[in-house]
């Protein structure tokens, strides 16, 4: 690494023009890696060499994004790219005033970085850097794709937002039918709109066998059934409606225990730790913690929830355990209803509904035969719609009709 006065930039591969190459600017302003993050990495990694690519990322970061980045030798700048909210407690407040006062940096490094490295095509990973860039990406003569996971909601405040930064995107992927209805509602034209699914690598998923990982029922010696959830500890996941529905169906005296994973954040944690103590489940609740391997959490366990709260734009999760020939609970919370078929590879329910729930576990505990027929069935579904190599000829067949349509205007 050489750190410069406003440019940090990976050395490792020249930023030299190659003949007949797409150029790609990348940019992703991300503090922590989750599955928007590992998306990417995961699409980028198998684009073929006729696509050279380059990301901008934040200096504000615990680090692991970068460090991704390194162990796929894709090379990046980092600058200030932060990120605004209307929202007005004092957290926020700070975030969106440190934003503004760098953001003259951010824009020293970008077009510094547009100058150097002469891409044929930026592509943005959501739309929060949009916001920070349009000023900029508007003056420039090369075209934007947007890969949308998390639209914001379709308020009058974010349609005024889409109109103001939306004129510097030429098109958009949506990971889901959901997110492109969405999109749509925020008054984005349809034409500029290309649904593709998130993609599973099959082989990373099919290695793994279950039963190996450190919190397995056959190393504790017991019988139970084992049904856990994973990923960012925040409220709209739905973390409270799993405690319940835990809760419930330990009334039952069935011979269950519950997983939770997931980077922990406090003092959101510790109010779960809480919860459990106080309706007497905490001996059948193991806060598992991050696992850098997501294949040893899922060996762990016999069924996957999803209690999202919101509205997901896909479910990665929810992939990731069907590929390791699981069944699933997931709420009806947008993307996660098209990748789960209600009855056939797991169970759809209401959002915030821990007694649904709570059902819908008891019906998989008591059938261990529907849980092997649903999980083989997941397994083909993301076999046949969902398998990641296929997913990642589209980007890159995406990437090519944005950038030469832009050259044909």
């Amino acid at each position: 690494m050489i750190a410069q006065a406003g440019v940090v930039e990976n050395t490792s591969v020249s930023l030299r023009e190659m003949p007949h190459v797409l150029k790609v600017l990348a940019i992703l302003p991300t503090g922590r890696v989750f599955g928007l993050q590992i998306m990417t990495l995961r699409l980028f990694e198998r684009l073929s060499g006729k696509i050279k690519s380059h990301f901008l990322v934040t200096r504000w970061t615990d680090g692991e994004f970068s460090r991704r980045l390194d162990e796929l030798r894709i090379p990046y700048t980092y600058s200030w790219l932060g990120m605004f909210s209307r929202k007005l407690d004092w957290i926020n407040l700070y975030m969106t005033m440190h934003c503004l006062a760098r953001l003259p940096r951010l824009y020293r490094d970008f077009v510094k970085l547009v100058k150097s490295y002469r891409p044929d095509i930026i592509y943005t990973a959501n739309h929060h850097e949009l916001i920070l860039l349009t000023p900029i990406l508007s003056l420039l003569d090369i075209p934007v794709l947007c890969h949308m996971h998390d639209p914001p909601p379709a308020i009058c405040f974010q349609r005024g937002m889409v109109r103001f930064w939306g004129r510097a995107v030429d098109h958009y992927i949506a990971i889901s039918s959901s997110v492109f209805d969405r999109l749509a509602s925020l008054g984005i034209e349809e034409k500029k709109i290309t649904m593709l699914h998130n993609g599973i690598d099959l082989g990373y998923f099919s290695d793994h066998k279950r039963g190996l990982g450190d919190h397995s029922a056959a190393e504790k010696g017991n019988d139970s059934v084992v049904v856990g959830m994973t990923g960012q500890m925040l409220e709209n996941k739905g973390h409270w409606d799993f405690l319940e529905a835990a809760r419930l169906v330990h009334q039952d005296h069935l011979n269950v225990r519950f997983v939770i994973g997931g980077k922990p954040t406090e003092p959101y944690l510790s109010r779960l730790r809480d919860y459990t103590i106080k309706h007497h489940v905490d001996e059948r609740i193991t806060f598992s913690g991050w696992e850098p391997d997501v294949r040893r959490f899922y060996s762990t366990i016999d069924v996957l929830v999803l209690p999202s709260r919101h509205e997901e734009g896909f479910g990665l999760v929810t992939a990731e355990a069907m590929a390791m020939g699981l069944p699933v609970i997931a709420t009806r919370s947008g993307g996660a209803g098209e990748v789960v078929e209600d009855g056939k590879t797991g169970i759809l329910v209401e959002k915030q509904n821990p007694q649904e729930l709570a059902e819908a576990i008891r019906c998989l505990v008591k059938s261990p035969d529907r849980r092997v027929s649903m999980g083989k069935a997941g397994r083909q579904r993301v076999e046949e719609c969902f398998d990641l190599s296929k997913q990642a000829a589209e980007f890159e067949a995406i990437l090519e009709s944005v950038a030469d349509s832009h050259k044909e205007r």
